[in-house]
């Protein structure tokens, strides 16, 4: 008599990578200036935009509430924001 050793284990189906999931899978960067700019126009509830015409060319906003915002984000008093 013969000894079969069959086993029954089956193999995981192999995901084929799409582009999609190759993308998904890549580190997430770090990138400090965006990831500033757009913490100041979520939480100012303003357009990208607006934040850096606020930053790059000293714009400074009309609404005393985000000056108030942008202090709090930066330590920076509202007095020394621009110059």
């Amino acid at each position: 008599m013969e000894s079969d050793n069959k086993t029954n284990t089956l193999k995981p189906k192999s995901k084929i990578m799409t582009l999609k999931g190759y993308y998904k899978s890549l580190p997430d960067p770090t990138y400090p200036k965006k990831d500033f700019i757009n913490t100041i126009a979520e939480r100012c509830n303003v357009t990208l935009t607006t934040a850096n015409n606020w930053i790059k060319y000293g714009i400074k906003p009309n609404n005393p509430e985000h000056v108030q915002i942008l202090s709090e984000i930066t330590g920076i008093s509202p007095e020394h924001l621009w110059d």
